[in-house]
């Protein structure tokens, strides 16, 4: 089986990369590093990833791809991280790598023959939340 993975440098799409690999994936990685996060700290999420061989990394924008790979699943978890700085001026930035990428890579698919198609949003969507104690 073949994955596509986009955001694959970012916490959650390199863990889901990492997973994907041990249990036997193929895995084609997309990821634009953007400046968000350090690129160190990126590059250190995917360290186990880019030594196995089954594990390709596509250093692109997801926009400027015109043909993506044949594969039977695609979790989309490329985004613009963060919620406070998506208004006002970086109201753009946030437009085109959250609507506009997650538009194209649909449209892209849409006619293809995967298994699925997953996309998950960040943390940064819930919010304030009231803390949670578990007692045992």
């Amino acid at each position: 089986m073949k994955a596509l993975v986009t955001g694959c440098a970012g916490f959650i799409g390199s863990t889901l990369t990492e997973r994907l690999l041990e249990d036997g994936f193929d895995v084609i990685g997309i990821d634009s590093f953007t400046d968000y996060y350090s690129r160190a700290y990126k590059e250190s999420n995917l360290e186990c990833s880019l030594g196995n061989k089954r594990f390709t990394l596509i250093e692109r924008d997801i926009l400027s791809i015109e043909t993506f790979p044949d594969v039977d699943y695609v979790f989309h978890q490329a985004a613009q991280a963060g919620v406070r700085k998506s208004w006002g001026r970086d109201f753009e930035i946030y437009t085109r790598d959250n609507i506009l990428a997650t538009q194209w890579l649909l449209e892209y698919y849409k006619d293809k023959q995967i298994n699925k198609f997953v996309y998950a949003s960040s943390s940064s969507v819930y919010g304030d939340v009231e803390p949670v104690c578990r007692r045992f």
